[in-house]
């Protein structure tokens, strides 16, 4: 346990009560000037009341003046809409006889083209009857030529080809002199007809005239009407407008008042904030205060002081080590190309180079997570069993067996290296007699780098049972007998 300077903790705390004490006073004053605001808001709102009550009468008499006005504006719609229809009246009458004086003066067109066509028909049929006689001579002058065998019996027939064809030209010019007989009569009789209809819709004109007049006397007296509504809305309009003024004023009251309200709550929000801010910090310094005790989180050994009377320390600051219940562990670097075959709760052969006492198991409690981006190794916490022999900051080997395999191994006294880089062995046969054996070795498994008692993996060429020479193997030849000497 270890005791930190409080003296500036306790100064802190009775200062951060003081300031709460204070703190607690301006709540209470500001939560009467809260009260005061309050019973102004209220003295605002009634008066807002009867402003908006004031306005609202008002209202409902500019909807009763402006229901005159809608009906004065329909009166005088239904008066323009009656001139208006006059107005078309008379168009349409003004129209009627234009189109009547159209139509006359078309019905004459169509008279004089008749009577022309009448001229140029009857000139057609003259020049017709001459091309006939003048056919029919031609016919009858080739009729003698013909008896006499001057010219062919074609010739002639052309001649009466040509007779034929100007009497129908004849009779053709007669029909279209009927023809254009015929449109004369019918244009007198449309002649006759326009001028009938030009002196009604004459007539049509004089009476549409006469209601276009009475019409626009009535939309004269309806705009009256109008003009007097609207000035009676616009006197109740100024009325509304003076009210709407005090009920502004009376909202605008309002506002300052309930300002003045949410200030005043704001500020006992602000007070009590400075109360709470103060009680933290006065629960902050106790807080602080009780850390100036500072207990071992766990039973232990210390292993190392760091802080020493004196010094300055923050809560990030190491004080001291301890070995948690006496519990040590071995950290071990092992290539990351070697994790995946480590896994937690493994059992690991703990020994140390510089004493032989020191051979015990430990179990892989951990495995670092992050692998170090230099070395590529990443850190194994191993859990160490309790001994007297073991001290912090130790340096020990550990074994991890990652897989067995079943194999054979023979002294390396019996293994004898060959020139071509092979290896043999002597193998004991019948009669005692040795046979050289090419074998294929491992690994050397020997202890504290004792070669002369070493042993080598057979990797390939003995089984199980097998027996080799060891004393002497050096000395023989292939089909060389032997003396067995049992050895255990």
């Amino acid at each position: 346990m270890a005791i930190l300077d409080d003296s500036v903790l306790k100064s802190q705390i009775n200062q951060a009560k003081s300031q709460v004490e204070s703190a607690d006073s301006q709540v209470k004053q500001r939560r009467a000037t809260y009260s005061k605001a309050k019973v102004g808001v209220e003295q605002a709102i009634a008066a807002r009341e009867q402003a908006e009550a004031d306005r609202d009468q008002i209202k409902a008499a500019i909807t009763q003046a402006k229901a005159g006005t809608d009906e004065a504006i329909a009166g005088l719609k239904q008066t323009q809409a009656s001139r208006d229809d006059a107005i078309a009246a008379l168009k349409q009458s003004q129209a009627s006889g234009n189109d009547a004086i159209a139509a006359l003066k078309q019905a004459q067109a169509s008279r004089n083209e008749a009577l022309a066509s009448v001229a140029q028909t009857e000139a057609k049929l003259a020049e017709a009857k001459a091309n006939k006689e003048q056919a029919l001579r031609e016919f009858e002058r080739y009729q003698s030529l013909e008896s006499e065998g001057v010219i062919s019996a074609q010739e002639l027939e052309t001649r009466s080809t040509a007779v034929k064809t100007a009497r129908e030209g004849v009779r053709v010019a007669e029909a279209n002199i009927d023809s254009a007989k015929a449109r004369v009569e019918i244009a007198d009789a449309n002649v006759s007809s326009a001028e009938a209809k030009i002196e009604i819709a004459d007539a049509n004109v004089s009476s549409a005239k006469a209601k276009v007049d009475i019409a626009s006397s009535n939309v004269s007296s309806a705009e009256a009407r109008v003009e007097s509504a609207e000035a009676n809305v616009s006197s109740v309009m100024a009325q509304l407008r003076s009210a709407e003024a005090k009920v502004s004023s009376a909202r605008a009251n309002v506002n300052s008042a309930q300002a003045e309200v949410d200030s005043a709550l704001s500020n006992i929000d602000s007070a009590i904030a400075d109360v709470n801010s103060d009680k933290a910090r006065v629960e902050e310094r106790q807080t602080q205060l009780a850390q100036t005790l500072v207990r071992a989180p766990a039973n232990g050994i210390v292993a190392e002081r760091i802080a020493r009377v004196g010094d300055v320390t923050s809560g990030s600051k190491m004080l001291f080590s301890i070995i948690k219940d006496n519990q040590l562990e071995l950290q071990l670097k092992v290539p990351e190309t070697q994790l995946s075959q480590v896994k937690v709760g493994k059992k690991v052969q703990i020994s140390s180079d510089a004493d032989s006492r020191i051979k015990m198991l430990g179990t892989v409690r951990e495995i670092a997570p992050l692998v170090d981006q230099e070395s590529r190794e990443a850190t194994i916490k191993i859990d160490l069993p309790k001994s007297d022999l073991l001290r912090p900051g130790m340096f020990l080997r550990a074994t991890i067996t990652t897989a067995t395999n079943q194999g054979l191994k023979v002294p390396a006294k019996a293994v004898l290296p060959q020139a071509d880089g092979k290896s043999i062995v002597y193998v004991l046969a019948e009669n005692n007699l040795v046979k050289a054996v090419p074998i294929e070795v491992g690994k050397i498994l020997s202890k504290n780098s004792d070669l002369a008692n070493a042993k080598i993996e057979i990797k390939e060429g003995l089984k199980l049972g097998d027996r080799v020479v060891v004393a002497g193997a050096g000395y023989l030849k292939d089909g060389d007998k032997v003396k067995v000497i049992e050895q255990n």
